[in-house]
Order: structure tokens, then sequence, then C-alpha cells
């Protein structure tokens, strides 16, 4: 069995889940997927897909150098 979910690491959770993914927040929290999944959804809280973790306005290498990239 796991880690129990404190006061804190819910509130973490609930900032977390507004801009990563369910993998990402599970290895920012040291925490299985399954269990941050589980969470989210006893909470009522959407996660992003994975695919999305990253929009279009995220600074990442690539799009520093794009022409036109200010």
């Amino acid at each position: 069995m796991g880690r129990r979910w404190t006061e804190q690491d819910v509130n973490e959770l609930r900032l977390l889940a507004q801009r990563y993914s369910a993998p990402r927040i599970a290895e920012l929290t040291d925490r299985t997927v399954g269990g941050v999944a589980f969470k989210a959804y006893q909470l009522k809280l959407p996660l992003r897909s994975s695919r999305h973790e990253n929009g279009p306005d995220a600074y990442t290498e690539s799009n520093a150098q794009r022409p036109g990239a200010e």
C-alpha cells in the first residue's frame, strides 16, 4: 500500500493537475500514475493529456530558435 494523501499533497495535486499529465505529476510527487489518477478521480479533478502537457506557448529549445520567435 502506498503513502496516504495529506492535505498538503492534495493541494499540490490540485495545482499540478492544472498544468501536467498524470505521468508527469507522478514523477514530480514520487507516486504511481495509478495513485495520482485515482486521487484526481476522487477529487473530480481533470488531468491533462500527455500530448497537451506543453501547450503552444510553452518554452522549448525548438521554438526558442524558430524564426520570428520573440
